[in-house]
């Protein structure tokens, strides 16, 4: 009984700090903040290695000046500081301010100077022919106009430029032993976001969008995490965690099947042997000429 009144009473809070930043940040979807930024820790460090080769694959080089186009936590724009050197610089854009002011604290501890982090809406940005390259990590998919903000992206880089963008396939999930509560959050997730007007599944047509937009020579992989253990094992409850708020505010589930759902996640992670995957995510390179 008393922890779900401690769940109803930490629904409406999110909730709260939900409709407090809803004229900001209303598209994206899971929450911010500390409790966001700590969920973004974890992420990071679940699928930390494989960006940081993705990027390495991109070309990234000493010198380059770079732009990383929604943030978060500062986890990647960091790993590429240290690669373009004291030559080189990175700008890093977050609509969040709280993972801004996290991520420049965090630089200043470590005496990381090449870094500018700015709170900013990605729709805004006017950079032309800037960058020689731009990366982007699970933000194309909140966005209900992600068109608009590639078309911006193109503008920004400089002739031979490269972009590069991870994003999600959300409807590539599984589990195994098959687990109603997992489905349910991968479902909810993917009706989520719709509602939102965006796609949990940008992964998907992010080549299409790009070759619309006249990015050449592009290429995409994929790759999907899996866990029987660790840390990545916790990405679905603290996901689901994550949205609840935003679920609750479109109706699309009520406060006592959410509570449900979480705790179920939370026991089927405990289950010794289960396995958990994140998204399936597909990692795109392409540039501009």
């Amino acid at each position: 009984m008393l922890d779900f009144l401690y769940f109803l009473f930490s629904c409406f809070c999110y909730h709260l700090l939900y409709l407090i930043s809803f004229t900001y940040m209303n598209e994206y979807t899971i929450y911010g903040g500390d409790k966001g930024k700590s969920r973004l820790d974890i992420l990071s460090r679940a699928i930390g290695e494989q960006t940081e080769e993705f990027i390495r694959w991109g070309g990234l080089s000493t010198g380059y000046k770079c732009l990383d186009l929604g943030c978060g936590g500062g986890h990647v724009s960091m790993f590429m500081s240290g690669v373009v050197g004291s030559s080189g610089s990175i700008k890093a854009l977050d609509l969040d301010k709280r993972n801004i002011e996290i991520a420049d604290t965090t630089c200043r501890s470590k005496e990381i100077v090449n870094i500018q982090f700015q709170q900013a809406d990605v729709y805004q940005f006017n950079d032309i022919d800037e960058y020689d390259l731009v990366y982007s990590r699970f933000l194309f998919s909140h966005l209900h106009n992600p068109q608009l903000v590639l078309n911006k992206v193109f503008k920004s880089l400089k002739t031979g430029g490269t972009v590069l963008i991870e994003d999600t396939d959300f409807s590539g999930h599984f589990s195994h032993p098959p687990n109603k509560a997992f489905d349910k959050y991968v479902s909810l997730y993917q009706k989520l976001l719709k509602s939102r007007g965006a796609d949990a599944n940008r992964g998907q047509n992010l080549t299409a969008l790009m070759i619309q937009t006249g990015f050449t020579e592009i290429e995409f992989r994929i790759y999907q995490p899996a866990h029987i253990s660790g840390e990545g094992k916790l990405m679905a409850e603290i996901t689901f965690e994550g949205i609840m708020p935003s679920l609750l505010e479109e109706r699309l589930v009520d406060q006592k099947k959410a509570y449900d759902i979480y705790h179920e996640l939370i026991a089927f992670r405990k289950k010794e042997h289960s396995m958990m995957s994140m998204p399936r995510i597909f990692q795109i390179k392409a540039k501009r000429f």
